[in-house]
């Protein structure tokens, strides 16, 4: 493993040979830089590093945004684009279920990396907030695909669903920030 360094100022670690004259991340001068070892085995650090659940976060966190978007649109102008933007929705909405349960499992696997164990405080936070998040989006996937998509009240019902799932993915975000950094040392 390469000898790592650390900005005693803002944390920034990177390979040793690879220190300029000042920090990358926050511009201090090189003299700022410590040696530094990680407390992560290079193993674990590899599988963190493939960043799986922050990459299917985004999408059912962009789905669930989409969707919401495009089911006030329909709301506010029914007859406009009518057919493309229903067909667009429906795509989000059918999608989101499946994006939440990606994002759901590599949450699992992510957290079982990080902490060895997916039972901590702040992860069973996350899971029960991911599971009410699947729920309003099966909903709304039951509603546009079982009840029918140009009805208003559905609409309705789909914009406040989404608008909780908005909620949710952005409550999910904000814990998910709050760990990113956090990982149990050692093997």
């Amino acid at each position: 493993m390469a000898e790592l360094v650390r900005c005693k100022s803002c944390g920034y670690v990177m390979p040793a040979s690879r220190v300029g004259a000042r920090c990358p991340a926050c511009g201090v001068d090189r003299k700022m830089m410590e040696p530094w070892k990680d407390p992560v085995s290079e193993g674990r650090r590899i599988r963190l590093g493939f960043d799986l659940h922050p990459i299917l976060d985004h999408f059912s966190v962009s789905f669930a945004a989409c969707a919401f978007a495009l089911v006030l649109f329909e709301l506010v102008l029914p007859d406009l684009f009518r057919q493309t933007v229903t067909s667009t929705a429906r795509a989000f909405i059918g999608a989101l279920p499946v994006a939440i349960v990606g994002s759901f499992l590599s949450g699992l696997f992510d957290g079982g990396t990080r902490f060895r164990r997916t039972t901590t405080p702040l992860l069973v936070r996350k899971q029960i907030l991911a599971v009410a998040f699947f729920v309003l989006a099966l909903g709304t996937a039951g509603l546009t695909f079982f009840v029918g998509p140009y009805i208003q009240w559905v609409r309705a019902v789909d914009a406040v669903l989404l608008a909780g799932c908005v909620v949710l993915a952005a409550l999910l975000g904000l814990i998910g920030k709050s760990l990113n950094t956090a990982i149990f040392p050692g093997a």
